[in-house]
């Protein structure tokens, strides 16, 4: 009579507090233990990280540690060369003449700065309409019909300082698809859209759009407040950046995190089972880069200054 009340799924020895699970973790030297009490009250234990699920913070730190170090150890691809220079292109469509080609090239080598589509407009030449179409012919790109990103969700935004950096703007996002059209004002960065890929796990497609146009919107974003989306650095050590990024995962909760190199930054997205967070590592450029031990040892969980200090304001 008594084994009828025996329940087959408690363990035989009540007190036992630790148990070998199959949870399969991506660390190699992962032991597979962890608490009861987690397992009754989780349904995923763990973060993933890429798509490879680590179940404790002791495995996914040397995880993350190999992911900064190579990141940061990644030259700057450069820029691909044109198919054919703005200025001609807009001279063989007429636009401009050879006389004012060589002025705007005068003018951009004086100052030093900019693009020779913005002396086109600074000087006269030529209209925002009319270089941007060049340059959507230039990149083989469509021009963006219209520069509104309020359709994006929240769930598809970019850190502002990425938008900034590159000078694009996410435009809106088609659900049959899963494709985010973003639109450029200046150089179309085929690497970014493939790390904006990787991490918002969609499709890219790139277009262009006005210079001053997105410059306008960019200025007001920045005039915003900014939800769940932190800055740190410059920084260069692989051990700092795996120590801020570990606290905020474990405080935020995160399920999931995914993290590229997007030209300066190194961009880290945690996602929750209710939000979102963004963390950019600005990197350091170092001349006599250090070398680093890839052995982890753990790090302290104690109270982080970044952490309380960014969140003082919510």
């Amino acid at each position: 009579m008594r084994e009828l009340f025996k329940s087959p799924l408690w363990p035989e020895k009540s007190g036992k507090r630790w148990e070998k699970v199959s949870s399969g973790c991506g660390a190699m030297s992962c032991s597979g233990t962890r608490s009861l009490w987690h397992r009754l009250t989780r349904r995923q234990y763990g973060t993933s990280l890429d798509g490879v699920l680590y179940c404790q913070s002791r495995c996914l730190e040397p995880a993350l540690f190999a992911q900064f170090s190579r990141l940061a150890a990644l030259s700057a691809p450069s820029p691909p060369p044109n198919r054919m220079p703005l200025g001609l292109l807009m001279m063989a469509r007429g636009k401009v003449t050879y006389t004012e080609v060589l002025a705007a090239l005068e003018a951009q080598r004086r100052a030093r700065y900019g693009k020779i589509g913005e002396w086109f407009e600074k000087l006269g030449f030529a209209t925002e309409q009319e270089v941007t179409s060049a340059l959507a012919l230039q990149w083989g790109c469509p021009v963006a019909s219209s520069l509104e990103p309020d359709a994006i969700t929240p769930a598809l935004r970019l850190p502002l300082a990425i938008l900034e950096t590159f000078h694009m703007l996410p435009l809106h996002h088609m659900p049959a698809t899963n494709t985010l059209s973003i639109a450029f004002g200046e150089r179309v960065d085929h690497a970014v859209l493939y790390a904006i890929e990787k991490i918002l796990q969609c499709r890219t497609q790139p277009c262009v759009g006005g210079r001053n146009s997105i410059a306008g919107l960019l200025d007001r974003m920045r005039h915003q407040p900014l939800s769940r989306e932190f800055e740190f650095g410059p920084m260069h050590d692989a051990a700092d950046m795996v120590r801020i990024a570990s606290s905020y995962i474990t405080r935020f909760g995160a399920d999931q995190v995914r993290l590229d190199r997007l030209g300066p930054f190194i961009w880290l997205r945690l996602q929750s089972r209710t939000s979102i967070m963004n963390l950019l590592f600005r990197l350091r450029i170092d001349p006599h880069p250090r070398s680093t031990n890839l052995a982890l040892t753990p790090l302290p969980y104690g109270r982080l200054p970044d952490y309380e200090g960014a969140h003082a304001g919510e």
